[in-house]
């Protein structure tokens, strides 16, 4: 039976261990075996190495994650909604693993080593035994050597406050240059950081025929509407207009993304084409917009459309902008990156005001410890 559908997102994080899809060296999982199985996820120490091990009472599998840098190809599970059509495309990963045979007792060298020095002191040359003598003596013992280390460690002093690596939110590295210490709010981003001058004077020129493109965007009228009797109104058009575009670019399934450039942004191919070099990765597949380029879109447009309408903005009329499932919990986290915090009065209504709250960062901190 064949299913159409859109395919919404993908989601491709190689750095993370993805759902598993589990391949049986020696055979196929009946279903009713499959119910009794057991699985978890390890690291094995001696190889350095994340394990998944898994077992059904009786026997043992296990298998080595595969190297995603050798992996020619990503292989995806399709997650498809029966109801609105939409597919997400998530990465998975393909692991082999094989049962956990019994083995030999492994050989001890130490032992046999003592072994060998045995019978050199006892049966061999005076060269052998004068050699073995002085091998000995160069032996270290490990257990005295340890207890030494340790009780030097044990006087260390260690201040934990010292020790606060500071971990960024993997979103702040979306945000555009933010100049934290500025007086005025004007001063905390710069639009060419966002959008360059030369495509900015293109949709300014092209006002007139901005205005006569029909738009169905609650958000969209009504900011325009606010803006055209505000100073500067042609200059906050064009960076409407280039919100607009960046958010058919996130509406616009992947597959037509060659075949559709010139409609991201009809008023001119070049901003086309810059949004969709900005806002998406490319792979041997084509374009993908992962969830890290999709964030970093939308915080762009956080901040364009603050800068437009007096650094406040109402992120459920913004969130009504955008196609798909995209919550105003969502939304709150973008703007806290952005800076832009919620009034007292309303949670919807967020504002970008100086002095800038601190970058959000993960602190580990601890107390002063003798180790």
């Amino acid at each position: 039976m064949k299913v159409d559908g859109i395919i919404e997102e993908v989601v491709i994080e190689p750095g993370k261990i993805q759902p598993i899809i589990v391949n049986f060296q020696n055979g196929q999982l009946k279903d009713t075996e499959a119910r009794k199985m057991k699985s978890g996820i390890f690291h094995d120490e001696k190889k350095n190495k994340t394990v998944l091990a898994m077992s059904n009472g009786q026997v043992v599998y296990r298998g080595y994650r595969p190297d995603p840098t050798k992996e020619l190809t990503y292989t995806m599970l399709a997650i498809h909604n029966r109801k609105t059509g939409k597919i997400r495309l998530i990465q998975a990963e393909r692991w082999q693993v094989a049962p956990v045979l019994d083995r030999e007792p492994e050989r001890n060298d130490e032992i046999d080593g003592n072994r060998l020095m045995m019978l050199n002191r006892t049966f061999g040359s005076k060269k052998v035994k004068r050699r073995t003598e002085q091998y000995e003596k160069m032996k270290v013992n490990v257990e005295a050597v340890q207890q030494q280390l340790e009780d030097t460690v044990s006087k260390v002093e260690i201040d934990r406050d010292d020790l606060t690596p500071k971990i960024e939110d993997q979103s702040t590295a979306d945000l555009p240059p933010c100049n934290r210490d500025a007086t005025l709010v004007e001063d905390v981003y710069s639009l060419h950081d966002i959008i360059p001058k030369d495509l900015l004077k293109t949709l300014q020129s092209q006002i007139e025929y901005i205005e006569t493109q029909e738009r169905t965007s609650e958000f969209y009228l009504r900011t325009l509407r606010a803006i055209k009797a505000s100073p500067q109104s042609e200059k906050k058009i064009a960076i409407l207009e280039f919100i607009y575009s960046i958010v058919t670019w996130l509406s616009l399934p992947l597959k037509d993304a060659k075949k559709k450039t010139n409609e991201i942004c009809p008023v001119s191919p070049e901003v086309s084409q810059h949004i969709l070099e900005t806002y998406s990765v490319n792979s041997t597949s084509g374009r993908l917009r992962p969830a890290s380029v999709r964030d970093k879109a939308l915080i762009h447009c956080i901040i364009l459309s603050l800068m437009i309408s007096g650094f406040k903005l109402d992120l459920e009329m913004f969130g009504s902008l955008i196609t798909g499932r995209l919550g105003l919990k969502k939304l709150l986290e973008l703007a806290r990156i952005v800076g832009a915090m919620p009034t007292k009065n309303d949670k919807r209504l967020v504002m970008l005001r100086v002095p800038m709250p601190s970058a959000p960062t993960l602190v580990h901190r601890g107390k002063r410890k003798t180790m």
